[in-house]
C-alpha cells in the first residue's frame, strides 16, 4: 500500500512510502462507526465522521494510520467502500505515517486495550539499547592515578570517559614516531 501526505483539506499529496499490510500488525478501532450510529448522530445534529480507522505497525517499526471512507453519494453510510461517492477529495482509503507520540495517542483513544498494550509492548522491545553502537571488542585498562585526569579531560570536552580514552589514544598515535 502506498502512503501519501495530505493537506489540511484532505487532498492527497505526494507519495512518501509504502508498506505491506500482510506483514504489519493491525490495531482496529474498539468502537468503529456503523451505519446505525452514523444515522443516529446525523439525525441528532451531532458530528459524525464517515470513516473507519485502523493503525498498523510495520516490521520496520513505522506506524501507518488508515482511514477508510464510508460515505455514499446521498450522504449516507455505506458498508462497502467501493460505493463511496467519487466527489470526495482523494481515495476512499488513505494511509499516512504517524510518529510514536501520535500513534500512542491514537491507541489510547481508539484501540481495544489488548491491541494497544500488545503494540506498545512491542515498541518498547524494539527500542533496543541506547547509545553508540559497539565498535570492536572491549578493552580493559587500569589507569590508576591517571583516571581523574582522564575524567577531567572528558568533562572539559563534553564527552564520555570511553570517548575521551579513544580520542587520547588517537592523539597519542598521531604524534608518535614511526
Amino acid at each position: 500500500m502506498t502512503v501519501h501526505q495530505y493537506d489540511e483539506d484532505g487532498n492527497q499529496g505526494e507519495a512518501v512510502g509504502w508498506f505491506d499490510p500482510e506483514q504489519a500488525v493491525l490495531a482496529k478501532e474498539a468502537d468503529p462507526m456503523t451505519a446505525a450510529r452514523f444515522a443516529s448522530l446525523r439525525k441528532r445534529g451531532e458530528a459524525a465522521r464517515f470513516v473507519r480507522e485502523a493503525l498498523y505497525r510495520t516490521p520496520g517499526g513505522r506506524w501507518v494510520h488508515q482511514e477508510t471512507a464510508h460515505l455514499g453519494p446521498k450522504g449516507t453510510w455505506v458498508e462497502n467502500e467501493s460505493d463511496v461517492t467519487p466527489s470526495l477529495p482523494g481515495p476512499a482509503r488513505r494511509h499516512r505515517f504517524l510518529g510514536d507520540e501520535e500513534a500512542t495517542a491514537w491507541l489510547s483513544v481508539h484501540a481495544r486495550p489488548e491491541d494497544a498494550e500488545r503494540l506498545l509492548r512491542n515498541t518498547a522491545q524494539e527500542a533496543g539499547p541506547v547509545g553508540r553502537p559497539e565498535i570492536g571488542q572491549p578493552v580493559q585498562v587500569r589507569l590508576g592515578e591517571l583516571l581523574p585526569a582522564v575524567d577531567e579531560w572528558a568533562t572539559s570536552r563534553g564527552c564520555s570517559r570511553a570517548g575521551a580514552l579513544r580520542q587520547l589514544v588517537e592523539i597519542g598515535l598521531a604524534h608518535s614516531a614511526p
